[in-house]
């Protein structure tokens, strides 16, 4: 007898965090049926295991973290299936109180050529709005 598919889902978790349409998307692919790896991930969620909320805060903070911005952020997450209003909350945590703009004066460092500034902080996932207050100023 086969591992079960709690299992198999544990080790999933074990390799790297996952959202639960991340997870019950592999099982499927695994050859579980999609009853079964829906019954698994909902196991895995009452153990613990899993959890949307906590897997979006988490994943929000560590790409604020390295740098990014929130329209990059919330592209990343929507990316792995989380619901809309989910993305926002977490996307919104991970400012820590502060404003975007802070965050994009921490992202682009020491880098002093406007054009250079403008190119990174856009490619990071920042507003348009908030790259353009910072690269030429209020007003």
């Amino acid at each position: 007898m086969g591992p079960t598919p709690l299992d198999v889902a544990a080790r999933m978790l074990a390799r790297a965090p996952r959202t639960e349409a991340e997870l019950e998307g592999r099982l499927v692919a695994r050859g579980y049926q999609r009853a079964t790896a829906a019954a698994t991930v909902a196991r895995c969620r009452e153990l613990g295991y899993v959890g949307d909320e906590a897997y979006a805060g988490e994943r929000a903070r560590s790409l604020r973290g390295r740098g990014w911005g929130s329209l990059r952020i919330a592209a990343d997450l929507e990316a792995r299936g989380l619901p809309e209003a989910l993305v926002s909350a977490a996307v919104d945590a991970s400012r820590n109180d502060e404003p975007e703009i802070e965050w994009a004066r921490r992202a682009a460092g020491r880098v002093t050529d406007a054009r250079r500034a403008w190119r990174l902080l856009l490619t990071r996932g920042f507003p348009e709005d908030v790259v353009a207050e910072l690269v030429r100023g209020p007003g």
